[in-house]
């Protein structure tokens, strides 16, 4: 009973750990690895599928449809948003709240998407929300410790006193061997099930790309009205200094792109706001490019703009607020992955002026100088399909073959093990005794043999083991004469089990007898106990009586007499 007790144990404990190594899986937070991430709802916008204090935990997918309950980070904002998709134009997903009549300001890309809705447990977000106060989490940690100090198990010993009860020694060799490989076995199950049940492929990501201009100009001055003799990139230029300026334009685009060429053209252009008004005069001829990335430079007079609309208000009597608009036309062909891009890029730069000066217009927080636009190839193509653990990322096909390869070893360990197992045991039966019960017994040598009032016999090893347990005492075990004596002392009695190198003695009733003190000399002794094990069939009283009852563990050399009892 004890036995099985033990192995049941062993086999809940490795239970134990692969359930919590899959439930580790499944739920650990993403920002320790994991791939999920816990919302707590705190507003209106989801009503009434969705009310504050919810709680939704989302997990992270390779792509998003119309319709999935995603979370995101605003940075506006500054805090995660959960709402629903209702479109996806270029790669940008459109994201409204069920209960809001306009769509979400910030349209996030698949990577800044923190997860899908996984699971949704309402009015939960509430009480972790009060779990997580310092003063409610230290009271529920008093509590639980205190249920725990309170239901921890005691007994009384034979002086009325209580004690607490002992627990189980610790596994052998055998024990932990085979811990070690169930347990193994066990993962690689749990990973050959979880990546059997993913697909080895997935439709490849889309094929990202972006463009990338930057405007710079300059001029020359007279010395002492700027820091230098160069007018620089957004300085501000003034017509009576000088009237010529260098406008250049750099152009790069960035991806897995290959082929890339393209045509591009600089423009100017005099528009005013308020009428329409406009003029549009090139700059620059339409020139081919190749590459990935192209710079050109064009001269302008400025005074010759000025003239333009001095003129137009002579002749119209209008006079505009009048901006100058640089743009910079791109058109852009490309391939990726077998896939024919097409794309075009403008880029204005755009100054305001006056009969003084012309300055850059300010755009608020962008750089006036600079712009870009991302784009997004549809691919149709098949990938590998990837798992991510602990920031790690794993093909699924490398995961089913670890599983299975793992799982072939653990098995055919096993199998090698119980083979092993099965013909030492049959050699010799000692060794079982060792393998279970190793952790338990303690070799002793026997110095010395006392009067015995009671001997219990014990039906076997298993149910000496089982009291050696439950009373925290040592099994002490010598061998005398190819006979193995295990011996647990306790309570004033002395529980036996004696076996051979080939048979197993069990008794299945309990004797008590009274001895007399006979001293024998060492080599009387030795003869004793040869006689003994001689009439082991002939002679049961005696050998039941001949043991010892106390062992007097010594490392002393000094020649002690054995004492031994013979019995009535």
């Amino acid at each position: 009973m004890r036995q099985s007790q033990r192995w049941s144990s062993i086999f809940s404990n490795i239970l134990l750990l692969a359930g919590l190594i899959v439930i580790w899986i499944a739920f650990a937070p993403a920002k320790i690895g994991g791939q999920v991430s816990y919302v707590m709802l705190n507003g209106i916008s989801m009503e009434p599928n969705y009310h504050t204090g919810d709680l939704v935990i989302v997990r992270k997918e390779e792509t998003y449809q119309v319709g999935d309950v995603i979370s995101y980070h605003d940075p506006k904002m500054g805090q995660y948003i959960i709402h629903r998709i209702i479109r996806i134009e270029q790669g940008q997903y459109i994201i409204k709240g069920d209960n809001n009549s306009w769509v979400d300001d910030y349209q996030p890309a698949n990577d800044e998407i923190a997860g899908k809705q996984w699971i949704y447990v309402p009015k939960l977000g509430k009480t972790m929300q009060w779990v997580r106060v310092p003063l409610n989490m230290a009271l529920i940690t008093g509590v639980l410790g205190g249920v725990l100090m309170a239901g921890k198990k005691t007994q009384p010993d034979q002086h009325g006193k209580r004690k607490n009860k002992p627990s189980a020694g610790s596994p052998g060799w055998f024990e932990m061997t085979l811990y070690t490989i169930g347990f193994l076995t066990l993962v690689f199950i749990g990973l050959s099930i979880y990546s059997f049940s993913r697909p080895i492929t997935r439709t490849a990501e889309d094929i990202k790309y972006e463009q990338t201009g930057i405007y710079y100009y300059s001029a020359t001055s007279p010395v002492g009205i700027f820091d230098t003799e160069i007018i620089h990139s957004g300085d501000p230029i003034f017509t009576k200094l000088t009237c010529s300026i260098i406008i250049g334009f750099s152009y790069n685009i960035t991806g897995p792109l290959q082929e890339v060429s393209g045509t591009q053209q600089l423009t100017a252009r005099i528009a005013d706001g308020q009428s329409g008004w406009q003029r549009t005069i090139p700059l620059t001829p339409a020139t081919a490019f190749t590459g990935t990335s192209y710079s050109t430079t064009a001269p302008i007079d400025l005074c010759q703009f000025q003239s333009l609309v001095n003129t137009m208000g002579e002749k119209t009597g209008f006079r505009p607020s009048t901006s100058l608009t640089i743009i910079s036309q791109m058109a852009v062909t490309a391939k990726a992955d077998d896939q024919n891009l097409y794309d075009s890029f403008d880029s204005n730069l755009v100054f305001q002026f006056d009969n003084v000066h012309f300055y850059l217009a300010n755009n608020g927080d962008t750089d006036p100088l600079q712009s870009s636009k991302s784009g997004m190839i549809a691919n149709p193509n098949t990938q590998a399909n990837t798992f991510k653990f602990l920031g790690f990322e794993f093909k699924v096909v490398s995961l089913r073959i670890l599983g299975i390869g793992g799982l072939i070893l653990s098995l055919l360990s096993l199998s090698i093990f119980g083979w092993y197992f099965y013909n030492v045991t049959q050699r010799n039966p000692e060794t079982l005794v060792r393998m279970k019960y190793g952790a338990l017994i303690m070799d002793v040598y026997d110095r010395g043999l006392e009067n015995v009032s009671s001997v219990i016999e014990v039906t076997s090893i298993d149910d000496l083991a089982k009291l050696a347990e439950r009373q925290g005492a040592m099994i002490l075990h010598m061998t005398r004469d190819f006979l193995h004596y295990y011996f647990v002392q306790t309570n004033g009695a002395t529980y036996r089990y004696v076996s051979s190198d080939g048979h197993a003695r069990e008794t299945n009733h309990v004797e008590r007898r009274e001895t007399q003190h006979v001293i024998i000399p060492p080599s009387e002794a030795d003869q004793s106990w040869k006689n003994e094990s001689n009439q082991t069939d002939q002679n049961e009283h005696l050998q039941a009586n001949a043991i010892p009852k106390k062992i007097i563990l010594s490392y002393d050399k000094t020649d002690l007499h054995d004492e031994h009892k013979d019995s009535k």
